[in-house]
């Protein structure tokens, strides 16, 4: 490619550092004018002087390169990583709901419920009380996967959870 002269287009404002890295990002080097947005708006700085004629090749090979030079990321199909994650949680024996949000809620509902003197949970109690939550939180989602196969289909609803409690007897009574 042979060098040519760039004509400079003073614009209104200055352009910082924020400016600069945008407009490297979007694309090719335009030059914002005053009250008007998008591309069809802006003026594009000649590369050659006009009467070469090359400025309509230039922009013609610049159009054709992709705007984004950066690779897609992959994508799996629906439902592959779902089943990946079922597998990889069925395997693991940790807890799923953190710590520190469920000793949280479980001090503000026994403040809330118990008497005044009950203030302090030992940590054995706690990991308890959050296994047994789990696995109850873990055996209603399955029975309500059920009931929602039953009616065949695949997205879990509210009735299925309120179908599933009460063909189980979980909960408060009917």
């Amino acid at each position: 490619m042979t060098r040519t002269k760039h004509t400079v287009i003073k614009s209104s404002r200055p352009l910082d550092r924020t400016d600069a890295s945008s407009s490297q990002a979007a694309g090719p080097s335009t030059n914002p004018t005053a009250g008007s947005s998008g591309d069809a708006a802006q003026q594009t700085t000649p590369t050659t002087s006009p009467a070469t004629g090359s400025t309509k090749r230039a922009k013609r090979a610049r159009q054709a390169m992709p705007r984004g030079s950066q690779k897609k990321p992959y994508r799996y199909k629906p439902g592959t990583v779902a089943l990946r994650e079922i597998r990889h949680f069925q395997k693991t024996t940790s807890f799923l709901i953190p710590a520190a949000p469920f000793i949280r809620q479980v001090r503000s509902i026994s403040s809330a419920l118990a008497p005044t003197q009950i203030t302090r949970w030992t940590a054995e109690a706690l990991v308890a009380l959050q296994e047994a939550a789990e696995d109850y939180l873990v055996g209603l989602f399955s029975d309500s996967m059920l009931c929602a196969i039953h009616a065949k289909r695949v997205t879990l609803m509210r009735k299925d959870f309120e179908l599933a409690r009460r063909l189980g007897g979980k909960g408060r009574p009917w």
